[in-house]
């Protein structure tokens, strides 16, 4: 169904994307040319480039390491949204924080002064968990704990400390499961891909941690609010339900697939999926949306998760992987 634009139609404002050819990045493109902004998207190869190309946007070719594109994109830009992200496991993570740090700084030289938006990407998993069981607001405290994920703190922090050079820097945290569209590189599809080839869908333990979760259409809405409306040094969740549980998630995965569901210790969960992996998700995380809704007029409207398995997006998805096998 195309997408109808949610604002008069304006003057083309330059937009500069950084991880426009991933999952979210694409549909942020895609909504970004509706609202009529001429986007201009990071791509690391040529199948990148044509990918942008075919959604109407303009290929930047570089990465986070080219940081004179960086400058040059930047400066030439209305406004920025920085989705990319390093995900490598076995990397030093002082290393990944140097790169991601160093890829701020030349984004942000260039827009110093001019109070332009820079959106910046984080997640709600660095919020500590409620201890009576409710939900978590942008001022929670930080998890303490050895997730490497964790650390991204830092740069979030060092994002909005930008904000003092007169850019009009805010942050997104989004939950960790982003789903909807059938998947893409989302990690429901990657779930979906290991409890096949297991021949079971699993949860950890009784399944009972709840999880934040937010279609990737109502995501990508909140950066374009953020970018016209957000205040300098604002951080705000995106999470649009906190109620799921990873059983019932797991449940669904089954359900689609037509496999058996069961629990498994953690140990075995970390041998099937990797520590870093199980770290990702593995851990009660409900982060409230109040304030995205109050200050930004946020308001997620898309299929839920639970049914967009079962009957929704991924329900082809399924079908193709299990022809695969």
């Amino acid at each position: 169904m195309p997408i109808k634009a949610s604002t008069p139609q304006r003057e083309k404002l330059r937009l500069f994307v950084t991880g426009a050819t991933g999952y979210i990045g694409c549909v942020l493109v895609e909504h970004a040319i509706v609202e009529g902004y001429d986007v201009y998207g990071l791509s690391r190869t040529e199948k990148g480039d044509a990918t942008l190309r075919a959604l109407g946007a303009s290929a930047v070719r570089g990465d986070l390491a080219t940081l004179d594109i960086l400058r040059r994109e930047s400066a030439e830009a209305d406004a920025v949204i920085h989705l990319a992200r390093i995900y490598e496991p076995n990397m030093d993570w002082d290393e990944v924080l140097c790169i991601e740090a160093a890829a701020m700084d030349a984004i942000g030289e260039s827009l110093r002064g001019t109070r332009k938006p820079l959106i910046l990407t984080s997640g709600t998993g660095l919020a500590a968990a409620d201890p009576t069981g409710g939900e978590t607001t942008e001022e929670s405290p930080i998890a303490e704990g050895e997730n490497p994920l964790l650390k991204r703190i830092h740069t979030e922090r060092h994002g909005l400390g930008l904000s003092a050079s007169g850019i009009r820097v805010s942050a997104i945290r989004l939950p960790p499961y982003v789903y909807g569209r059938g998947g893409g590189r989302g990690f429901v599809t990657v779930l979906m891909q290991k409890a096949l080839k297991a021949g079971e869908s699993v949860y950890i333990g009784d399944g009972a941690f709840r999880l934040s979760s937010v279609h990737v259409d109502d995501a990508v809405r909140l950066y374009l609010l953020a970018a016209r409306q957000a205040k300098s040094g604002e951080v705000f969740n995106g999470a649009a339900s906190t109620h799921l549980t990873q059983k019932e998630i797991a449940e669904a995965v089954g359900k689609v697939l037509d496999i058996p569901v069961c629990s498994i210790h953690l140990e075995e969960a970390e041998a099937r999926w990797s520590r870093f992996a199980v770290m990702f998700f593995n851990r009660e995380n409900r982060a409230s949306s109040v304030k995205a809704v109050r200050e930004l007029g946020w308001h997620p409207k898309e299929i839920d998760l639970i049914t967009d398995i079962t009957v929704g997006g991924y329900v082809p998805v399924a079908k193709k992987l299990r022809e695969s096998i």
